[in-house]
């Protein structure tokens, strides 16, 4: 993690333009304390601090660059970007807040390591009259993967109640932005611990502890939902989708007399409740509509295995239609298992049903190289009725149209011709 002076988004994207294919993400206007944010850290005693100063001319690495196996370039940019792009999955992340509230600045190494965004600014103070900034902690907290101190929890949790009266565009406009963000959860978790979640989505919340309700164990579904949203791509359709997908269980839960917990239907009464919620934020109708699409309809890819034939995977195509793409992507998010070759079976079969996908499509792509009513012609030209030497000549001329010696896409009559002067053996046959 790295600090830099207060720089305009103009003079952010002066430098950074050329950066912005490898992963950098603007993500606020005007005045701004930013933090270059690396997804995955260096082995332990690695920590590389990268400092911009207020002129944007010089921009060094405060490590031992011989620690790195990187070729060192004479533009220190690319210099970075190099080091970057060697040991991290995503290469930028450009993290940025708004209005100076919150100064990474004065965030020390420790306090990143234990989790923690310090404001500069006392919390009480900077919450009175605006309620709003509750949303904004949780979107900042998303994109950092930090939490605010106690002191902020406890002084959002006075104002909590006040969210409902705050313009549900201004809900949709943070929510959404909190939702795709990188590590989503600590975003949700805190709207929770501050009170503000319950008065949002009650559906979501009452996910929590839902599990200790149960004399049957089964597993925390709360947990299971943070986990599955940060997994999934940052989408706003799969990433409401995550966050409504198990909503309906707290409702549909029975156990039966061997024991055993089961949630019948609760996809479709998630469906359901997410039409409520998305009325609550003013979500547009054809999000709407996507997301419940996807949270009624999820199971289906779950179920996919290795016995399935063309014909099942052609089946999902047609059913799925348009949010096939998102029932995908959401299916090969939805899992928390910690068992290592359980993750393994999941990934390969999340792989093979894409591919399998793409093969299906690819094939019913593929214009028939001989026409319809070739057999009929067959018939005709020979006087002889239906067998399976209709079979083998169709066989045999598909081989020739492959093997480029004939083309495709004629009149039967002459494929008929064909088969009379190169193989007439073929019609003997019949």
């Amino acid at each position: 993690m790295n600090h830099t002076n207060d720089l305009t988004i103009e003079e952010i994207s002066s430098v950074f333009d050329g950066l912005r294919r490898d992963g950098v993400e603007i993500v606020a206007a005007g005045p701004v304390v930013l933090a270059l944010h690396f997804s995955v850290p260096l082995p332990k005693g690695h920590r590389p601090t990268v400092v911009l100063n207020r002129a944007l001319k010089d921009m060094t690495i405060a490590h031992d660059l011989s620690q790195f196996d990187v070729t060192i370039a004479d533009d220190p940019i690319s210099q970075a970007t190099a080091i970057a792009e060697k040991y991290f999955i995503e290469p930028w992340r450009l993290i940025s807040t708004a209005e100076g509230c919150v100064a990474l600045k004065s965030t020390t190494i420790a306090d990143i390591d234990a989790g923690r965004l310090r404001m500069k600014t006392e919390p009480r103070k900077w919450l009175r009259g605006r309620v709003d900034r509750i949303l904004k902690m949780a979107l900042w907290s998303s994109q950092t993967g930090l939490q605010p101190t106690r002191d902020f929890i406890r002084a959002a949790k006075r104002d909590a109640g006040h969210i409902l009266s705050l313009d549900r565009n201004v809900w949709r406009e943070h929510f959404n932005s909190m939702l795709v963000a990188f590590k989503s959860s600590v975003g949700l978790q805190l709207l929770f611990d501050c009170g503000v979640l319950q008065m949002m989505l009650h559906e979501v919340c009452a996910m929590h502890r839902f599990h200790e309700s149960c004399a049957v164990h089964h597993k925390d579904i709360w947990d299971h939902t943070l986990q599955v949203v940060d997994k999934c791509p940052p989408s706003l359709a799969v990433r409401w989708t995550a966050l409504m997908h198990d909503t309906g269980k707290v409702w549909t839960r029975t156990v039966n007399n061997k024991g055993k917990v089961h949630f019948f239907r609760h996809e479709e009464l998630g469906a359901s409740l997410m039409r409520g919620a998305a009325a609550r934020f003013a979500l547009s109708q054809d999000l709407t509509d996507r997301i419940c699409y996807v949270i009624g309809n999820h199971a289906r890819a779950n179920v996919y295995s290795t016995q399935w034939t063309d014909s099942a995977v052609r089946r999902l195509i047609r059913d799925m239609g348009p949010h096939l793409d998102d029932v995908i992507a959401f299916s090969r998010s939805d899992y928390t298992t910690k068992r290592a070759w359980r993750i393994k079976e999941v990934n390969e079969l999340g792989q093979e049903l894409v591919k399998r996908i793409d093969q299906v499509r690819e094939l019913d792509a593929r214009v028939p190289p001989l026409p319809k009513g070739l057999g009929n012609a067959l018939m005709t030209a020979t006087g002889h009725g239906p067998g399976r030497w209709l079979g083998d000549i169709q066989q045999w001329l598909e081989a020739e149209v492959e093997a480029g010696r004939l083309l495709g896409g004629l009149q039967a009559v002459e494929y008929v011709q064909y088969v009379q002067r190169t193989n007439p053996q073929l019609l003997e046959a019949a």
